[in-house]
């Protein structure tokens, strides 16, 4: 039976209309992504399952009784109140029986064992019920699951008496995600949750959400994120939804395979009809020909015509290149930077050489952007000496948009930020999305995407030849970021940036630059590398951790070994999970390989010129029957490893006993 289902949904708001009879069913356990450009109705959508806003049309039907969290892309207004108060009440239920057992053993005390049978009986029946469904919600373990969650969204020992008021957007979203994770309920909708996470708090959730047997219906532009946790993709776009098996690569590749087979089928019928118009023209006047003619007109009029493959909206970059610089870029040498007592990282040495692509990593509040802020001369380091290589000339991408004047509009910020004209700043603005009455819109008023676009349209017009980027991914859509890499990969110059999106990182870096318990160290490798030795150190760690733990303890207590059992099982679920995200990663190859050899086989299969040599026409028949056979097993084996991998106990559950 279905959690969730959504019936023919119309949405409109003037004459613009959003969603187009939507129709979608959520099964029990499934785990859904939604995607689709900026502006396509996905927030909309999950406002209107969750009670939010209004349908014009249609019905969404949810399970009876079923429970249902909501977490907005923006923080909501939160009362003031303390984080761990906060997290606290969002459990309120547990803890409720929780007091009323506290009560109840002190009335019963009160009453004393001399009480009368008939006094202490109902309180009795009562204590033991409350005990029986305090252990069924787990509330011996509530407070190791609050600090938990609490930890994996990134909040320390020391955020637990500040007020939520005092908090960021992005510390308010993390609480209100960790209140939702405590809640457990059947239905997750989450908007974005990954924008403000750190890669650390990331790995958690996904591990979290990956293990979590409830469903899940998730907007979000991080392709690793839906990579991982998802089993199906719902696409929206043009106010009309469409859904896909497997996760976000399993949906391109079928997205690919569809826009090919539409643009060859749109094609063939535009190559018939003009070989039809082309005879009407040229028949000669005899009878026979006439007739032909007549034929073809008429069903030429009978024909329904395809509309051609629209091209998606999205912006296009290209960014200024000044030249050739030093071989020497940056240095850094013995850095540290510190806020009064508070010392952010010490000892900094590194070196960035002509042509890299450095992706610079770390947990929220470890200091990447004052890094950037240091290298670009807006901070002052604290010691240490910081050198910029001859010839360099940064272009710097701010993530606060501090460049960018409130009461400006998006004409002038770029024409103010090199000599064009106004026909050229519209064109230069056009690729940036900015068309039309957009480009005199005050600055001040434009969404958070709207902003983020126009501070890379003014990147893109400066000249530089070593390029740093302060999260330039946030508020772009899945095809702008898309863009952003294609653009960066072509980039001439050297690149540092700071992005918690790990499929960008992947595409682009080729060294990590990583901040961490005040150490900021270079790793020359990609982020796939980097990722696999930082996970090879922790295991090491944890073995030496064993071996000083069973050299210390002679005597074997029964606890000792169900901890040295844990930290095997949990070295060997690490192993385990490892070995199939490397098989999932050689699956999705083939099945990309296979596909590409589907698409060219369809490719032959359209020429009419084939089906002269019927021998040959039918072998490659058959070779296209037997590739998308071979399509199916694949993925039927990827579905088959995925769930076993989504099966795996979370690593939470090990370290809980360590």
């Amino acid at each position: 039976m279905p959690i969730l289902r959504l019936d023919n949904i119309y949405k409109d708001y003037g004459d613009n209309r959003v969603l187009a009879g939507v129709s979608l069913v959520l099964q029990r356990g499934d785990k859904m992504g939604l995607v689709g450009p900026n502006g396509s109705g996905k927030t909309t959508l999950l406002k209107i399952i969750a009670g939010e806003e209004e349908a014009d049309q249609g019905k969404v039907f949810l399970s009876k009784g079923a429970s249902l969290g909501y977490l907005e892309q923006k923080p909501v207004f939160l009362k003031r109140t303390t984080l761990g108060n906060y997290l606290r009440e969002a459990v309120r239920d547990i803890l409720s029986i929780k007091e009323e057992l506290s009560a109840l053993e002190k009335e019963m005390a009160l009453l004393g064992a001399e009480a009368k049978r008939r006094s202490l009986d109902p309180l009795m029946k009562r204590y033991g019920f409350l005990t029986q469904l305090y252990e069924s919600k787990g509330g011996y373990t509530l407070e190791n699951r609050i600090n938990t969650v609490a930890r994996g969204m990134g909040f320390k020992k020391e955020d637990w008496g500040r007020s939520i008021e005092q908090f960021s957007g992005g510390e308010k979203t993390r609480a209100q995600l960790a209140a939702l994770i405590l809640q457990e309920p059947e239905l997750l909708l989450l908007d974005e949750p990954t924008n403000y996470l750190d890669l650390e708090a990331l790995e958690w959730l996904e591990n979290y959400l990956r293990s979590w047997p409830g469903s899940l219906l998730v907007v979000s532009h991080d392709r690793y994120f839906l990579d991982r946790v998802v089993g199906r993709i719902a696409s929206l776009e043009r106010g009309e939804l469409k859904c896909y098996r497997g996760n976000y690569s399993a949906y391109v590749a079928q997205r690919q395979l569809e826009r090919d087979s539409m643009e060859k089928v749109y094609q063939k019928q535009l190559a018939a009809v003009k070989k039809d118009l082309d005879f009407i023209r040229t028949a000669s006047a005899d009878e026979r020909t006439k007739r032909q003619a007549h034929s073809r007109e008429k069903r030429l009029s009978k024909m329904q015509l395809l509309s051609p493959p629209t091209a998606e909206r999205t912006v296009k970059l290209n960014f200024s290149f000044a030249g050739r610089s030093s071989r020497l870029v940056l240095r850094f040498d013995k850095v540290s930077k510190a806020f009064g007592d508070a010392e952010l990282f010490s000892g900094a040495t590194f070196e960035i050489e002509w042509g890299d692509r450095v992706a610079l990593v770390g947990p929220n509040g470890a200091g990447k952007t004052t890094l950037l802020r240091m290298i670009t001369g807006e901070e002052a380091q604290s010691s240490g000496r910081i050198k910029i290589g001859h010839g360099v000339r940064i272009a710097y991408f701010d993530q606060e948009q501090k460049q960018l004047d409130a009461d400006s509009t998006p004409l002038g910020t770029v024409m103010e930020q090199i000599s064009l004209t106004e026909a050229e700043a519209r064109k230069h603005l056009s690729r940036f999305l900015f068309r039309g009455d957009e480009v005199f819109k005050k600055v001040g008023d434009l969404s958070g995407g709207e902003k983020s676009r126009l501070a890379l349209a003014k990147v893109a017009l400066s000249a530089g030849n070593f390029l740093i980027m302060d999260e330039p991914t946030n508020h772009l859509d899945v095809k702008g970021v898309e863009e952003l890499e294609t653009a960066l990969a072509g980039y001439p110059g050297t690149l540092l940036v700071v992005t918690h999106d790990r499929f960008f990182i992947s595409r682009i870096a080729t060294k990590v630059l990583e901040i961490r318990e005040g150490n900021v160290k270079l790793f020359r490798g990609t982020y796939r590398e980097f990722i696999e030795a930082r996970a090879a150190e922790e295991e090491k760690k944890a073995v030496e951790r064993e071996k000083k733990t069973d050299a210390a303890s002679r005597k074997g207590s029964k606890k000792r070994e169900m901890e040295k059992a844990a930290r095997e099982q949990l070295l060997a679920l690490r192993r385990e999970r490892r070995r199939l995200e490397k098989f999932l990663a050689r699956l999705e190859e083939e099945i990309s390989e296979e596909e590409a050899r589907i698409s060219s086989l369809q490719e032959q299969l359209a020429d009419p010129g084939i089906y002269e040599d019927f021998a040959t026409a039918r072998k490659i028949a058959e070779e296209f029957k037997a590739a998308r056979h071979r399509v199916e097993l694949l993925y039927d084996e990827w579905e088959v490893i995925a769930v076993e991998l989504e099966e795996l106990p979370p690593e939470e559950h090990f370290l809980a006993r360590d």
